[in-house]
């Protein structure tokens, strides 16, 4: 009995053994394929490459663009050098870096399609070095010891770029520049021979200086870029009422902007100011500022008293009695008359801006209080002209005046609104009170109608 039941067990064992041998030899296949997969894995993995081209010439001058950290080393040899990673197979396929860069003569240019965006190392022998960065890129000026030497040393920062150099640095000649919002720093420069500017919104710092250079220098203070102002120049009109017009009738006569016989109407103004308070994108200042306006008319123009009213009438006017002699008769006369406007103003400004070094859009408003520099003498002149004359003798026939200066309103405001790009605009301002009384309760002298200047032209900004 005993050994049946051991024949029974037998058979089941063996059954057994018959199933779990095609397991065991699967499980013993995969982990081979495993071992191998991770093996050929092992020598396929990303390693550090470093990528290297002699230059058979030395490099004076490297430009970069676009979004590269590249480092320039003052060095023995000549070569350019770009650490990245990848598979050893891949080695050869990755390219030397003189197949992406553009050297001509002694310049190399690191352009913004460079596939590699850092580890760019640029060895150079040279002594006389220029280099530039421009858009968003990094460079640093670096050296194997302390002190870099040079005979000339230009560094260049544009853009939103960073130039930077940690080492001191002694130098015949050194030029430091940076512009556009880009931020040139080092360390110390000594050279007896130097120069530094700044423009746009960038910054020259030296390291480890409290009081660093600040924005804005363009061989100028940069406080500068605290005040406004500059020359304006148009041309002009009136009308009988605040921005009317430039050539609106007038009664018994109408304004015209220009005249083919006497000189344009035209306006002269320089200010100058200072921005008490300024924002990212505002000013608000206050300034002084001079107008001269000059006003002309293709027609004898005076003034005439009416008893009734106890007003003066502006407007033109017959000739002299003294026309009327007999030598006069028969000759072909024009005339034509000019008076002058001339203020001080207190121009209060408010300015939108773009950029804070005044590159681009800007809006401006400005309030003028001013007061007028007539006297009791000023007077329109008019002057009469032959035009049937052939010799110059008898072209011009006479000159002659009549008094305003106790007309003109001592005190007067304008409102100026400028749009330009950059430093230079386009303006319009109108008077916001007559040029001349209208109404005086007193009983002095008073025009009939009134007279609001209005002008265009374009500012140069300073």
């Amino acid at each position: 009995m005993k050994h049946i039941q051991r024949m029974r067990m037998s058979q089941k064992n063996t059954r057994i053994a018959e199933k779990i041998a095609p397991t065991a030899a699967a499980v013993g296949l995969f982990a081979m394929l495993l071992a191998f997969a991770v093996t050929v894995t092992a020598q396929e993995e990303e390693k550090t490459l470093v990528l290297r081209q002699d230059l058979l010439q030395t490099i004076a001058k490297v430009e970069v663009y676009g979004i590269h950290s590249v480092s320039v080393m003052s060095d023995t040899a000549d070569y350019i050098q770009v650490v990245t990673s990848g598979r050893l197979s891949q080695a050869d396929s990755l390219g030397l870096p003189l197949k992406s860069m553009q050297m001509s003569g002694n310049t190399l240019v690191v352009p913004a399609s460079f596939p590699y965006r850092n580890g760019i190392n640029v060895h150079t022998t040279s002594k006389r070095l220029s280099v530039s960065t421009y858009d968003d890129s990094q460079l640093w000026l670096v050296g194997g010891s302390d002190t870099l030497r040079f005979e000339f040393l230009r560094l260049d920062a544009k853009g939103h770029s960073e130039l930077m150099v940690p080492h001191p640095v002694v130098a015949d000649q050194a030029l430091l520049q940076s512009s556009d919002y880009a931020v040139l720093r080092y360390r110390h420069v000594a050279s007896s021979d130097m120069m530094r500017t700044a423009g746009g919104e960038s910054r020259n710092e030296q390291m480890g200086v409290d009081d660093q250079e600040e924005a804005f220098q363009f061989r100028l203070s940069p406080r500068i870029h605290r005040m406004f102002g500059g020359f304006s120049i148009g041309f002009l009109g009136w009308s009988q009422s605040p921005f009317g017009g430039m050539a609106p009738p007038m009664g018994d006569y109408a304004m015209n902007v220009s005249a083919p016989d006497v000189p344009c109407m035209g306006l002269f103004d320089v200010s100058l100011g200072w921005n008490v308070f300024r924002l990212p994108h505002w000013d608000f200042g206050i300034g002084m500022g001079t107008t001269a306006e000059y006003y002309s008319f293709p027609r004898l123009m005076g003034t005439t008293f009416d008893p009734v009213s106890g007003l003066t009438h502006l407007g033109p006017v017959d000739e002299p009695e003294y026309y009327n002699r007999p030598r006069f008769e028969g000759q072909k006369r024009v005339w034509s008359s000019r008076l002058s406007a001339a203020t001080v103003s207190v121009p209060i400004r408010v300015e939108w801006h773009r950029r804070l070094d005044y590159k681009g859009l800007r809006l401006s408003a400005e309030l003028r209080p001013a007061v007028s520099l007539h006297n009791s003498s000023a007077a329109i002149l008019s002057q009469c002209t032959r035009t049937d004359a052939t010799d110059a003798d008898g072209m011009y026939i006479d000159v002659i005046t009549d008094t305003i200066g106790h007309l003109y309103n001592r005190f007067r405001c304008d409102l100026r609104f400028d749009i330009g790009w950059s430093h230079l605009s386009f303006f319009v301002q109108g008077s916001l009170t007559p040029l001349f009384h209208t109404d005086r309760k007193d009983g002095s002298p008073a025009l009939d109608t009134s007279v609001y200047p209005l002008s265009m032209g374009i500012k140069l900004h300073y």
